[in-house]
C-alpha cells in the first residue's frame, strides 16, 4: 500500500497519542520535542527510512530496505554493532555476554550466515564455548551432590516422585503437563484462560514448594509469578518444531552482525544514541545528542525496556503503549572467572555447578585452557540473583563468589580470579537480556506484534510472532521492513 507524501494511512487503528518521557525530560532533544528548541533547528531529511538500532533486527531491516532500492540511515547508540549479540573479544577465549545458541530451525539466520560466509559450528554448550558434559554438580541446601547421587541425597527435599528428578530438569518435568501449542505462533490467539503465571501452572501440575523454589533458583526469567505459562508453551513448541543440532558462530556471535553490517551499502552511524522520537503526519523526527534527523518512515528496534527512557510522541493503540511501558525483560548478570588449572578434571565431578545460591546461579566451563589464555568459567544469574550481584561492590562480589565456589567445590580452592562482571540491566541500550511474555500480557503483546504504524514502526526480538532468540530479531526486522518498503 502506498500513501501520498504527507498523508497518513486511513487504515490506522484506533489508538491514543502517547508521549513516553520516563527518565527523559531534560536536554535539548526534549526541548525540541516540546517545541521550544533552544537553538536554530538542525533538522534534515536523511533518507527514505531511518532504522534505529544495529542489532540483528535493524541490520536485517536495512538489508530488506536496500534490496527494495530505498535509501537508509542506520543509527546505533553503542560504539559497536550487534546489540545483544556481544562477544567479549578482550577476555581470554572471547566469551559471550549475549546471544549464543542457534537452533536448527533458525532458517533466516542460517540463510544469512551462508550468504555472507559466516561459519556456524556445532558442539558449543550452554556456557558458550564448550560442550557441557552430561549431568550437573548441585550445591543445594548447603550440600554438594553430583546428579547421579541426587535422588538419595539428604539435600534432596523434594516430595514423592519429584525426588527422582534432578533440579535442572524440574521445569521440563512439570512442563509436560502444560497445555501444548500445536505451532509456535499459536500463542498469538491462545485462550486467555491459559495466560496464567508459571508459578500457578506448576502448582496445578503438582509441584511442591521445594520444587518451585528450585525451579526459580535458576529460572530464565525474573520470577515464576511474573512470566506467563504461554511464554514457556511457545518455547516448548519452538523446540518441538526445530529438532536438530544447536550451532554457534565460529569466532563469536558478534561476527554475524559485523558481517551483516559490512555487506550493507549503508554505513552504520555508531555512537548516536536516540533521545527522542516525534511522529507528525508527514515525517518522523529522530533526536540524537547531536542533531534532529527526519525521514518519512522510521523503524525503531530498541528493546521496549530501553525505549521507556526515551521521549516518544506518537499515535498508537493502548495495547502497544502498555507493552512499551511494562513488557518484562529478564535481568541477567554474569561473572567471567579465570582458573589456574582445569580443576574439574581433578575431582572427577560434573563440570557445571548448579546452585540454589542466588548470587552463584549456574557456573559453566567455557574452556580448559588448551588454547591461548587460562581455563575460563562463566557465572550466570538471573532475576533476584542478578539484582543482588548488581547492588554489590565488585570487590565484595568477587570475594564472595570465589569463597562460595570453593565451599561448593573444594578442588577450586586457590584457583579462581574474577576478571569481569557484566550486567544487561546496566546497559542503557538494553535494560535486560531478552523479553518474556508477562503474566496476563499475551493478548496485548500479540496485538503489539500485529500493529502497523503510520510512519513510526517497531521491530525487534520482542515483536516476533513465531520465533525466539536471534531468529526472532531477524523475523521481526524483515517483516516490518517489507511492510515499510510498500509504504515509501
Amino acid at each position: 500500500m502506498r500513501n501520498a507524501p504527507g498523508k497518513a494511512p486511513s487504515r490506522h487503528p484506533k489508538g491514543t497519542d502517547v508521549t513516553t518521557r520516563r527518565g527523559f525530560l531534560g536536554g535539548s532533544a526534549a526541548a525540541l520535542i516540546a517545541g521550544a528548541a533552544p537553538r536554530p533547528a538542525q533538522a534534515r531529511t536523511e533518507a527514505d527510512v531511518i532504522v534505529i538500532g544495529a542489532g540483528l533486527a535493524g541490520l536485517a531491516a536495512t538489508q530488506v530496505l536496500e534490496s527494495a532500492g530505498l535509501s537508509v540511515a542506520l543509527i546505533e547508540g553503542e560504539d559497536r554493532v550487534g546489540g545483544r549479540l556481544h562477544t567479549l573479544d578482550d577476555l581470554p577465549g572471547k566469551p559471550e555476554a549475549g546471544g549464543i545458541q542457534i537452533g536448527a530451525g533458525y532458517t533466516r539466520l542460517h540463510r544469512i550466515a551462508q550468504a555472507l560466509g559466516v561459519e556456524l559450528v556445532t558442539g558449543g554448550g550452554s556456557g558458550a564455548g564448550r560442550t557441557q558434559q552430561p549431568g550437573n554438580l548441585y550445591h543445594i541446601n548447603g550440600e554438594t551432590v553430583p546428579s547421579a547421587k541426587w535422588s538419595e541425597s539428604a539435600a534432596n527435599r523434594l516430595a514423592g516422585d519429584e525426588r527422582a528428578v534432578e533440579p535442572a530438569a524440574l521445569l521440563r518435568h512439570y512442563g509436560r503437563a502444560f497445555p501444548p501449542l500445536a505451532a509456535p505462533a499459536d500463542w498469538l490467539d491462545a485462550d486467555p484462560a491459559l495466560d496464567i503465571s508459571v508459578a500457578r501452572a506448576l502448582r496445578e501440575a503438582g509441584a511442591s514448594a521445594e520444587a518451585l523454589r528450585l525451579v526459580e533458583a535458576n529460572f530464565n526469567g525474573n520470577s515464576l509469578g511474573g512470566m506467563s505459562q504461554l511464554h514457556l508453551a511457545r518455547t516448548f513448541a519452538i523446540f518441538r518444531s526445530q529438532p536438530g543440532p544447536i550451532s554457534t558462530v565460529a569466532g563469536g556471535s558478534q561476527r554475524l552482525p559485523e558481517a551483516m553490517a559490512a555487506a550493507l551499502r549503508t554505513e552504520v552511524r555508531l555512537g548516536q544514541p536516540v533521545h527522542g522520537l516525534f511522529e507528525d503526519p508527514a515525517m518522523v523526527s529522530v533526536f540524537t545528542g547531536e542533531a534532529e534527523l527526519k525521514a518519512p518512515q522510521v523503524i525503531c528496534t530498541i528493546p521496549f525496556a530501553a525505549l521507556r527512557n526515551i521521549a516518544v510522541r506518537t499515535h498508537q493503540p493502548p495495547q502497544v503503549a502498555r507493552m512499551i511501558a511494562e513488557l518484562p525483560y529478564t535481568r541477567a548478570s554474569f561473572a567471567y572467572i579465570a582458573a589456574k588449572t582445569p580443576f574439574w578434571r581433578e575431582d572427577g565431578l560434573p563440570e557445571t555447578l548448579w546452585t540454589d545460591d542466588p548470587l552463584l546461579g549456574r557456573i559453566f566451563v567455557l574452556g580448559d585452557g588448551s588454547g591461548d589464555g587460562p581455563p575460563m568459567l562463566k557465572l550466570w544469574t538471573t532475576g533476584a540473583g542478578a539484582d543482588m550481584l548488581d547492588r554489590m561492590r565488585q570487590d565484595d562480589a568477587a570475594a564472595r563468589i570465589v569463597a562460595s565456589i570453593e565451599r561448593a567445590r573444594p578442588a577450586a580452592t586457590g584457583q579462581l580470579t574474577v576478571l569481569r562482571f557484566f550486567s544487561w540491566q546496566h546497559s542503557p541500550f538494553a535494560r535486560g537480556i531478552y523479553h518474556h511474555i508477562g503474566t496476563g500480557m499475551a493478548g496485548e503483546l500479540a496485538a503489539a506484534t500485529r500493529y502497523e504504524g503510520r510512519r513510526l514502526h517497531f521491530a525487534g526480538e520482542h515483536l516476533a510472532q513465531g520465533s525466539s532468540g536471534m531468529e526472532a530479531a531477524l523475523e521481526s526486522g524483515q517483516r516490518v521492513a517489507q511492510r515499510v518498503a510498500e509504504l515509501v
